[in-house]
């Protein structure tokens, strides 16, 4: 937009005399007057002139002068403000070198005016003759006015240009309330726009967590849904399992029915037999009676065999007598004799050296010698053959006992009597009974545990009640565990071709049986492992009532230490350890709750990690049963078989 510019061509040029001080405060910067208002003004300051300043002057203006424009009253326009001429200016986008050019000229023309309105006064004053009028007359200058009117062109073209200067301020205005308005509704704009990302974003934001949630709700449903499902297949396997042992146990009844039968026959056979027998000495004695002499004799020599035979008999009792205080004496003493010649047994092989912890192998070795010195003193008793018929009668009377071992308590507190009072009879040979117990206890493992796990709580019961006593027993017991199982130590064989002939020495070395010159499956072998760590397990967590238990928790506690420190792992070390604590695991969290848990985590984060990365399919089936045992925390649940009923509910019944 272009600056207009309003002014006068001319102004009168600068003199002594000063405007009056009411015309300098009439007068406005920014004037706005029309062609009327100016006239008056004018034909005002014309009266003002002729009335003070005119009356003056030192000569009169010469009459031959023409008359004066308002435009060339320098002095009177002036009022006592710098020299220059009076400009009203509409600022517009008119650029200011135009403005210094329309200045150049206005001041040409201020400089013309001021000059012929100087030569004029000049004139005026040396004329002073004439046609002034002094009061309050008007100054007439040759019969006309000061001003002459202004022309109707110029008047037309100020108001033209005033009409334009207002159209172009109106239209600014216009234009730029327009451009205000524009600008007030784009920023509402875009506040509504960034309000709605903002909502957007947040919508997304909700959108992505409910689907997070809905996600981790899912895996959930998931993990639920497989943890019920492994516990149905649990639950599916155990009453199959649960089946077959009452299966077992309604065929175990049954043979034992009928073997009670049996024996029931024979007494009924027996005491016939006796009738008749009675009755055929009656029918001989009357015979006898009828033959008395002839018999005389012969009684007279069967009387005096009979007291050789009854002095035979007495000699022979003296003699096992004897014999059974000297057993009771090196058995009660062997203790004391393992200790000392503990230096001079030396059972060390040259074979490989398996990997186990420092204490644990030096607890078997100690087993061991002990194991030894029993054996070498009962090869003695087994070589004398007036003892053969004894011993094999003792060792039918132990298996007697331990068949006889049910899961109650009152059963298990019999045998364990029973079997207390033959281990503690002088005249009984104590060492071939402890080894032949501990020998048919793993025989019973084999046969009976295998088959029923739960059937190793009251057979532990029976043998911590015993050992409670006689603490001997456990030791040679547990010395036949670690011979015929090396995880209840615990250690193992790293095998190496350098150290083995071939497998089936390595394999023998671990615990394999070969049969029919074959050796036995791995399957088979961990079956029977796993039983002899089940019987293992029961003993370290059996209670007794009649002492303490020599191989308690506090051992159960260093197997785990043991084999998770020391024994890699892998497929057998893994269902050690899974057959130990799914009989152990519930007695040693009630005793030690906090460390226990800790270890079940570093069984969890550690040990079946290292499984897992062997990549072994056999080896998958116990790591579904490990990690089932830790997720489900089956620990937390007692063992089926750990609380035994007091009394046989059959038994109750036939009574």
């Amino acid at each position: 937009m272009s600056h207009s510019r309003m002014c006068c061509n001319k102004e009168p040029p600068a003199t002594n005399q000063q405007a009056p001080k009411s015309l300098m405060r009439n007068l406005d910067p920014n004037p706005d007057w029309t062609l009327e208002d100016l006239k008056v003004e004018l034909n005002a300051l014309q009266e003002k002139l002729n009335g003070s300043t005119l009356l003056h002057l030192d000569h009169p203006l010469p009459k031959n002068s023409s008359i004066i424009s308002w435009r060339a009253l320098s002095t009177t326009a002036d009022f006592g403000r710098e020299s220059g001429p009076f400009i009203m200016r509409a600022f517009d986008d008119e650029s200011e070198e135009e403005s210094d050019i329309l200045d150049e000229d206005r001041a040409a023309a201020y400089g013309e005016c001021t000059e012929e309105f100087t030569s004029i006064l000049h004139e005026d004053n040396k004329s002073r003759s004439g046609n002034l009028v002094c009061g309050d007359s008007k100054l007439e200058v040759s019969g006309k006015l000061l001003l002459p009117k202004t022309d109707v062109v110029e008047a037309t073209l100020i108001e033209l240009e005033r009409e334009r200067l207002r159209r172009v301020q109106e239209e600014v205005r216009q234009r730029r309330a327009s451009l205000e308005t524009a600008l007030m509704e784009e920023v509402e704009q875009s506040l509504v726009r960034l309000t709605q990302v903002m909502k957007d974003e947040e919508h997304n934001f909700e959108n992505a967590r409910r689907q997070d949630k809905q996600y981790q709700r899912s895996i959930a449903e998931a993990r639920d849904n497989y943890l019920s499902e492994m516990q149905r297949d649990h639950e599916q396997r155990s009453q199959v399992e649960e089946r077959k042992i009452r299966k077992e146990v309604a065929a175990e009844e049954a043979r034992r029915k009928e073997i009670a039968l049996r024996e029931t026959q024979e007494r009924e056979l027996k005491a016939r037999l006796e009738v008749e027998a009675k009755m055929k000495a009656d029918l001989l004695l009357q015979t006898e009676k009828r033959k008395a002499a002839a018999e005389a004799a012969r009684k007279q020599q069967a009387e005096t065999a009979a007291a050789a035979a009854l002095r035979r008999t007495e000699e022979e009792r003296k003699s096992k007598q004897e014999e059974g205080q000297k057993m009771k004496e090196s058995t009660l003493n062997l203790a004391d004799i393992v200790l000392k010649e503990e230096g001079s047994v030396d059972i060390s092989f040259t074979g490989p050296k398996p990997r186990a912890a420092e204490k644990a192998a030096k607890l078997e070795t100690e087993r061991f010698q002990k194991l030894r010195l029993l054996q070498e003193s009962t090869k003695l008793l087994q070589s004398n053959p007036a003892l053969t018929k004894e011993l094999k009668s003792l060792e039918r009377l132990i298996i007697k006992i331990l068949q006889q071992i049910a899961a109650t308590q009152e059963q298990v507190r019999n045998k364990s009597i029973e079997l207390t009072a033959l281990l503690s009879d002088g005249s009984k040979p104590q060492q071939f009974l402890i080894l032949t117990l501990a020998s048919k206890l793993l025989s019973q493992c084999e046969s009976q545990v295998l088959k029923l796990p739960s059937f190793a709580f009251p057979l532990a019961q029976v043998v911590v009640n015993v050992a409670a006593q006689i603490p001997f027993v456990m030791d040679v017991v547990l010395a036949k565990l670690n011979a015929a199982c090396i995880f209840t130590v615990p250690k193992y064989f790293i095998f190496s071709k350098n150290q083995y002939e071939n497998d089936i020495a390595y394999y023998k070395m671990l615990g394999y049986q070969e049969v029919d010159n074959k050796l036995e499956s791995t399957d088979e072998f961990l079956a029977r492992m796993m039983a002899y760590m089940t019987f293992y397990a029961a003993i370290t967590q059996t209670e007794t009532s009649v002492g303490s238990n020599p191989h308690g928790l506090k051992e159960a506690w260093a197997w785990c230490a043991h084999l998770l420190n020391k024994i890699p792992a892998n497929r057998y070390s893994a269902s050690a350890l899974e057959a130990f604590l799914k009989i152990a695991g519930f007695r040693l969290y009630q005793v030690y709750p906090k460390p226990f848990v800790k270890v079940m985590q570093s069984i969890m984060n550690e040990f079946v990690v290292n499984l897992k990365k062997h990549n072994d399919p056999d080896t998958k089936a116990v790591i579904n049963r490990l990690e089932t045992y830790l997720l489900t925390q089956q620990f937390m649940v007692e063992p089926e078989g750990h609380q035994m009923p007091r009394t046989d509910l059959s038994s109750s019944m036939r009574a």
